[in-house]
């Protein structure tokens, strides 16, 4: 698959960021692995990645983006149910999400905020999470994305996640989608 990305015009980076992305929602060790498989592909073909920046925002800076990218994606929703500042159980594993996920990955370039989503919501799709999917199908259209787009992301997840969690998925945009 890296091979046919390289062909359709994606750049290295880009790759990278989606793994990237995707290993937010289904595990680092998974994304560490296609990036490894990635970095193979990349050697055979020549393709050097630029040096990373040693410029890295502090841990209070990743908050205050975390925050404003959830805010502009999510609006409201972005501060309650398990997102709630005040929710005694996900609020230790939330915050690391808010730091990380959104203020840092929701911030690399390589991706737009467009593609992130598209990832975003794909891999929820694939890995059955339907309260997410909800969520971000919603905010799907914050960032400028059609109903379509965002139907066809979820479509594009049947071969690899299969059949049944791709047509669940597409149940869940039925509902939020109306």
């Amino acid at each position: 698959m890296v091979r046919s990305a390289l062909d359709a015009g994606l750049e290295a980076r880009g790759i990278l960021d989606v793994f990237l992305k995707a290993g937010l929602y289904g595990g680092f060790v998974n994304a560490e692995a296609a990036s490894a498989v990635a970095q193979e592909v990349f050697a055979e073909r020549g393709i050097e990645l630029p040096e990373k920046d040693d410029e890295s925002p502090s841990r209070e800076e990743l908050d205050a983006r975390g925050l404003a990218v959830m805010s502009e994606l999510h609006g409201a929703r972005s501060t309650q149910g398990y997102a709630s500042a005040d929710n005694p159980v996900t609020t230790a594993l939330y915050s690391a999400a808010i730091r990380y996920g959104y203020g840092e990955l929701w911030n690399r370039p390589g991706l737009e905020r467009q593609e992130r989503m598209l990832v975003a919501v794909a891999a929820f799709a694939a890995l059955r999470l339907t309260g997410q999917l909800s969520k971000f199908a919603q905010s799907a259209m914050n960032t400028g994305l059609t109903e379509e787009q965002v139907i066809e992301a979820v479509v594009q997840t049947a071969p690899y996640g299969g059949f049944p969690p791709a047509l669940n998925g597409l149940a869940v945009l039925s509902e939020v989608l109306r």
